[in-house]
């Protein structure tokens, strides 16, 4: 299909809501500790901390991927160790 066939596929189905939303994390699945869903959203935060904010250097501080479960809401959050 060609690359642009195959982004255009991979677009499509993001934007119809199509995607599976199902993530690994140390090879193994994310499941939701609430209801047990296994689709989710992936996004990030940071991790802000009293120290860097106060010398207003919040873009300094570690992030953390957010995993939001599609069935119910709840946020699952992961750092790397």
């Amino acid at each position: 299909m060609g690359l642009l066939g195959d982004t255009m596929d991979a677009f499509k189905r993001g934007a119809s809501g199509d995607e599976t939303g199902v993530h690994e994390r140390a090879g193994r699945p994310v499941i939701c500790s609430h209801c047990g869903g296994t689709s989710f959203d992936k996004g990030s935060a940071l991790l802000n901390s009293r120290g860097l904010t106060f010398f207003d250097l919040d873009w300094a501080n570690a992030s953390a991927d957010t995993y939001i479960c599609k069935a119910c809401g709840h946020i699952e959050w992961f750092v790397e160790l």
